[in-house]
């Protein structure tokens, strides 16, 4: 049987298209396969790169763990591993170059903000500050942290509360327009010579005995040397059609928009609440919850309501601001909130790229960059050995 592509992504989401993009400039026969399916992740993402913010737990990991608490304490496990904030780090450091060449390869503007005060995350109480303050003592020398007290917050954003503590602030915490990543991604693939077929559902991987050799697609089969799993919340059913375990799970976050206003948000703004950022146009961004409820994008009137309860207690000038849209997206969740990368154990012609949860924005261009080096024989610039799914195997928790 002739075969399609020597690599085919499945999903066109921000991942999918930066393993595609990163392909295709190698040189790669790549094709982009990609079914929009209501609530993917990168329509839950507000843009946010806070590589260390949510590294460390300061960004919308706040949000989860208070979701998933039994009680109103902060545990020290929303730290994610040193590995991965340094990729996360590195990956970050990409964005300004990487803005640069998909506006010229693709001309695509991703809307990468780079001025502003970074990310801050406010605290209200005292358990909050001793866990801004534990986090703080862990940080390695040279991280652009420092902690504000609440007259100081209040001279660089003067719209917030008077009724903060103080405030943890993150430099180089910036934001960028998510759905123009990953469309800034797939022209250029495209640009580059990688094929792409839209409104495609893959609804099974083709296995022959230790090897994937090709994807399903309705009654056709469309075969390859190699299939990137890149299907967002999706991946885990993706693989399982193979008899592969990769444990991802649909996360779903609902997201609130108002109508545009002045400038009034500079930094970004997290709380254990919510997280708030001004867009470019001057809409707020309000997010997010953490909900697992399956496959189900709807959105609730208790879980908006809740979002906005927090944003104008934030800030209270909000409370007169009107809504322009509510929505929902699933985020591809993992049992320890660190991406699954790279091939699996017994079998070839496979590598996954899932998992990339409340990260997957900043990590993308790092993640599209090592996957590709790994698919065509370079060494990847960073070691994926910490986050295959083989690490897996040593757990038999559930991870739903």
């Amino acid at each position: 049987m002739k075969q399609t592509a020597d690599v085919i992504v499945v999903g066109g989401g921000v991942i999918g298209g930066a393993v595609a993009f990163e392909l295709a400039r190698r040189s790669v026969d790549v094709l982009l396969l990609d079914k929009s399916l209501p609530g993917r992740a990168t329509s839950a993402s507000a843009g946010g790169l806070w590589p260390v913010g949510e590294a460390v737990g300061l960004g919308c990991g706040i949000i989860h763990h208070q979701s998933r608490a039994a009680s109103d304490g902060i545990s020290s496990e929303l730290v994610l591993p040193t590995v991965f904030r340094d990729f996360l780090i590195r990956s970050n450091e990409c964005f300004p170059k990487l803005a640069e060449e998909l506006k010229e390869i693709s001309a695509v503007d991703i809307e990468y903000e780079s001025e502003g005060n970074g990310l801050f995350f406010l605290y209200f109480n005292e358990d909050e500050q001793r866990f801004v303050e534990t986090i703080a003592s862990g940080l390695p020398g040279g991280s652009k942290f420092k902690m504000l007290d609440a007259n100081e917050v209040k001279q660089l954003e003067p719209q917030l509360t008077d009724d903060l503590l103080g405030a943890a602030v993150l430099a180089n915490e910036h934001q960028l327009n998510p759905m123009y990543l990953a469309e800034g991604f797939k022209r250029a693939a495209i640009a580059l010579g990688a094929q792409f077929r839209h409104n495609t559902l893959v609804t099974g991987l083709c296995r022959e005995a230790d090897r994937v050799v090709g994807v399903q697609v309705g009654d056709q089969v469309l075969t390859c040397n190699t299939v990137v799993n890149a299907a967002g919340a999706w991946a885990g059913n993706l693989a399982a059609a193979a008899g592969l375990r990769v444990p991802v799970f649909p996360v779903r976050g609902q997201i609130v928009l108002t109508q545009s206003l002045p400038h009034t948000l500079s930094a970004c703004l997290s709380t254990s609440g919510c997280y708030m950022l001004q867009k470019k146009h001057g809409e707020v961004l309000i997010g997010s919850t953490t909900e697992n409820t399956g496959f189900d994008v709807s959105v609730t009137a208790e879980a908006i309501t809740q979002l906005c309860r927090a944003a104008v207690q934030t800030v209270p000038i909000l409370r007169n601001v009107g809504i322009k849209r509510v929505w929902s997206g699933l985020r591809p969740g993992t049992q320890d909130e660190l991406p699954i990368l790279g091939p699996m154990e017994n079998v070839t012609g496979y590598v996954n790229a899932a998992g990339g949860f409340r990260t997957g924005i900043v990590a993308a261009p790092l993640t599209g960059r090592v996957l590709a080096q790994a698919i065509v024989g370079e060494t990847p610039d960073v070691a994926i050995d910490p986050f295959l799914a083989n690490r897996f195997q040593r757990s038999t928790a559930a991870f739903a």
